[in-house]
């Protein structure tokens, strides 16, 4: 996919591959809880067909009957993760009605488009442009819901490296002190987390080519990297122990752990132990986008990627499309990741796309690329 795609028929294509999604999958996991921290596929589904309808119906042509009607079991804030699943009309049911619905909706929105009105939500397509990346953002969580249900292969190819990675995946690349750009330059396209573009200053400092394969991170269990406090910090150390995490998430229930594939299921205090284990740390996040823009980074959309600092709106941050899109999650709780993963779709690639989670998540596609001091 390129930017010049239709986003009309770009997000035709997502609507059918979210409700093909729901409909490959038997009812357990339809409307079964694969962890604690995500929901049922079949919730998933619902919700992406009541934003549809939120945005184009009730924002754009001042109907709220679906979104008064559905807002108590689709509205985040509404609907407890625990109780999603119940919640949920039956299986077939919900097919039906998510399909009829997005046609109707795609009549509505094509009768109100115009990508030249002065109204905010269509100007440029705007609202389009949001809704594209939102479904593309739910369905890569179902195809990870998928895959923790035993589908090894998440509907994508596996996470593996383009050749064979040393064991310490030790080629770097060196970035040069300097003024960088970060951030989105598409003001229609990005969410308003990646915007205003802005100049930051960044110090010399190298920056691993690939991200961390399995076969390096056997290097750090077998090295007793996990019962070793010397690589923690007090609250990853505090995590580890009562968590009792004594390997990556995903080699739990992946069909194999094969040692060329990037390491997956690693929280970020997993992931900063292992970069310090290596003597290295993790970059920040504008770090990692100046080198991406620069064309040093391989394998990048393999797995999620953790960074060092913290989720924090940039200077002149405005709130879009609504002011709680991305607000409550500068909380200083929340950690950036940059890349994507195998399950993302292209529009969450970018380089200027800014993921968040708090420490300790590892129920996503998520690892690790190690940054060095140049000093070391």
């Amino acid at each position: 996919m390129t930017s010049t795609t239709d986003p009309l028929r770009r997000w035709r294509d997502l609507q059918r591959e979210l409700v093909g999604a729901a409909a490959s999958q038997a009812e357990d996991c339809f409307r079964a809880q694969a962890h604690d921290d995500l929901s049922p596929i079949g919730w998933h589904l619902e919700h992406c067909v009541f934003v549809e309808c939120v945005w184009i119906r009730s924002a754009l042509l001042d109907d709220h009957g679906i979104r008064d009607r559905l807002a108590h079991r689709c509205l985040p804030e509404l609907a407890p993760k625990s109780r999603r699943g119940s919640r949920l009309p039956p299986r077939s049911e919900l097919l039906q009605w998510s399909s009829e619905t997005m046609r109707h909706n795609d009549t509505l929105l094509r009768e109100v488009r115009d990508p030249n009105a002065a109204d905010p939500l269509r100007k440029g397509d705007r609202i389009l442009h949001f809704l594209v990346s939102h479904h593309a953002q739910h369905l890569e969580t179902m195809r990870t819901i998928a895959l923790r249900f035993g589908d090894s292969e998440g509907g994508k190819a596996p996470a593996r490296a383009a050749g064979k990675a040393g064991a310490t995946d030790a080629s770097v690349q060196r970035v040069a002190a300097g003024s960088a750009c970060v951030g989105s330059a598409d003001a229609v396209r990005a969410h308003d987390n990646e915007l205003p573009r802005s100049r930051v200053r960044v110090q010399e400092f190298r920056i691993s080519e690939r991200p961390v394969t399995n076969r390096a991170w056997e290097e750090f269990v077998a090295a007793g990297g996990y019962q070793d406090p010397r690589w923690w910090t007090p609250d990853g150390w505090r995590w580890r122990r009562h968590a009792g995490v004594e390997a990556p998430d995903a080699w739990r229930y992946a069909a194999a752990a094969a040692p060329d594939d990037f390491v997956s299921g690693v929280s970020r205090h997993e992931a900063g132990a292992y970069a310090r284990f290596r003597r290295g740390r993790l970059p920040h996040e504008h770090e990692w986008e100046t080198a991406r823009m620069a064309g040093l980074l391989r394998d990048t959309g393999r797995v999620w990627e953790w960074c060092a600092n913290r989720f924090h709106p940039y200077p002149g941050f405005r709130p879009f499309p609504y002011r709680e899109y991305s607000l409550p999650w500068f909380d200083g709780r929340h950690y950036v990741l940059k890349g994507g993963s195998r399950l993302s779709e292209p529009e969450v690639r970018r380089a200027t796309f800014r993921n968040y989670y708090t420490p300790t998540t590892r129920h996503i596609l998520s690892g690790v690329r190690v940054a060095y001091d140049c000093s070391v």
